[in-house]
């Protein structure tokens, strides 16, 4: 069963009246929690903050022992309806981290009897059923939880990426989930997720809520993203085309200085420099990216391993350096520091990506042997990462003349056509399959949730010298966009406009 986050357990102890902790910060300030006047046998209340500090001091025998005597108390009938869930949700916590699944969820049951409306408990529940592929019930469970939280949930942002994705075909509840979300103020580290939200106003237009789209496009400001919009017809009612808060150019230069002031006032390594360093990828101040990492990649190089938890942040900055050098035709510095990125990726966030984004850089480079390398290993990948690894796979297997591994890879993209289509016509393309690749993107043109990616890759935007085993592929990617029947198709539904920007990957 998941666990709460410290800063949740901070909120509980908040609850339970408790003053001897500080509130956890988040993006959008400290959580301030009001001391409820309770009501109770001030031993009884003393015993459960003990228990609870017990907990945040990481002493998980001490407050298990704790909260199996006094949960079972009599006396816990006499306090307050949230104190009370929230002491069964820290005992729910406690088994949890003890490993008895059973009693963890049991108590969390209880907590909810107690208390329905116990955001936290709430969250905890649906994410375990998630977990445990309970996708109705547990996203139910969710979007309540998100409901009940006062402030910004607290969710991981890998999660939340992937329960959105899981829920394509259910455009209900997909849609439900990402309103709570934006309703509640929900950011990553801070920054709003405006590809969410981007998909949260096509959800919003395809089920005639035009009156939610425009405030969620005031919440979308990156220039990827309005170029996205920009692309796609359904949005002309909302967006004017002429007013330069719509403008991608113009987003890109706000977004940079935004930035530059937000890594002022959040110094070091974290999701604000990445988002710094992505954004000026995205303008093309390729020189700015290599000059902000030069020190990170200075003392990464030194380091054996990675560092652990920060390690998701130094790696992605890393791979920003990376396409920076590539795009500057530095190929070999590009693969030494996309190797550096790989070895200081977290192995328990985001090692995965930085394998394939390696193994990708090694097979454009004609060097199909070390992409083999890079992603021989890798297990556990969503359906996303799986495709990415089997264009890699399929890729190596041409270079190396390995007929067998080649239609192994293309069988498995075949399995993801409905799934990664933009990952199934790379596959077509990269076999040359003209009419194919064709028949898949006007199919993806005319998905109203798969149109806007189709859209958004077929705009002209800045390139850099491409790969020496990348150039033919990019002729065939330029030669599908010009089809007739391609073009009739966007036409009807889009535009493909050009913009002097580069894509962020």
């Amino acid at each position: 069963m998941p666990v709460c986050s410290r800063h949740a357990l901070a909120l509980l102890l908040a609850v339970l009246g408790t003053s001897t902790l500080p509130l956890q910060a988040t993006a959008a300030g400290t959580v301030q929690v009001a001391k409820p006047a309770l009501a109770g046998d001030p031993a009884l209340l003393d015993a459960l903050k003990s228990a609870a500090e017990q907990a945040m001091e990481g002493d998980t025998l001490g407050a298990g022992i704790a909260y199996d005597r006094l949960l079972p108390d009599p006396r816990m009938a006499s306090l307050d309806v949230r104190v009370r869930s929230a002491a069964w949700l820290m005992g729910a916590q406690v088994a949890a981290r003890q490993g008895k699944e059973k009693v963890a969820l049991q108590r969390l049951d209880t907590a909810l009897q107690v208390d329905p409306h116990n955001g936290a408990a709430r969250l905890v529940l649906g994410q375990h059923q998630i977990f445990k592929d309970e996708i109705d019930a547990g996203t139910d469970n969710l979007i309540q939880g998100i409901v009940d939280t006062d402030g910004a949930p607290e969710l991981d942002a890998n999660f939340v990426h992937h329960l959105h994705l899981r829920l394509k075909q259910e455009p209900v509840r997909r849609l439900a989930l990402l309103q709570a979300l934006f309703d509640h103020q929900w950011k990553i580290e801070g920054v709003e997720p405006m590809e969410l939200w981007t998909v949260l106003a096509t959800l919003q237009v395809e089920a005639n809520q035009g009156d939610k789209v425009v405030a969620t496009l005031e919440r979308i400001d990156a220039p990827l993203t309005l170029v996205t919009l920009r692309s796609d017809k359904r949005f002309d009612a909302y967006l004017r085309r002429d007013d330069p808060r719509h403008d991608p150019v113009a987003a890109a230069r706000r977004r940079i200085d935004q930035l530059r002031v937000d890594t002022m006032l959040s110094p070091g390594v974290n999701q604000m420099a990445t988002e710094l360093s992505h954004a000026l990828l995205v303008a093309g101040e390729l020189e700015d990216v290599v000059g902000m990492t030069q020190p990170l990649e200075d003392i990464a190089s030194k380091l054996s391993a990675s560092p652990g938890e920060e390690g998701q942040h130094i790696a992605w900055l890393l791979d920003h350096r990376a396409i920076a050098l590539r795009r500057l035709g530095r190929f070999d510095e590009a693969v030494a520091t996309r190797e550096l990125a790989a070895r200081m990726a977290d192995p328990a966030q985001d090692s995965v990506s930085q394998a394939l984004n390696l193994g990708t850089l090694y097979v454009g480079l004609h060097r199909p042997a070390l992409a083999r390398q890079a992603v021989k290993d890798l297990t556990h990948l969503s359906s996303y990462g799986d495709g990415i690894l089997q264009l890699v796979n399929l890729r190596a297997a041409l270079q190396l003349n390995d007929t067998a591994a080649a239609e192994q890879a293309r069988q498995a993209l075949l399995a993801q056509r409905d799934v990664n289509p933009v990952l199934y016509r790379e596959g077509l393309l990269i076999d040359n399959r003209m009419d194919d690749a064709a028949a898949s993107l006007i199919s993806q043109l005319q998905d109203p949730m798969e149109r806007g990616s189709a859209l958004r890759d077929l705009q002209e935007l800045r390139e850099g010298p491409p790969l020496p085993a990348n150039a033919t592929l990019h002729a065939r990617h330029r030669a599908l966009a010009q089809r007739a029947d391609v073009q009739a198709t966007v036409n009807r539904v889009g535009r493909i406009e050009t913009y002097p920007l580069f894509d962020g990957s």
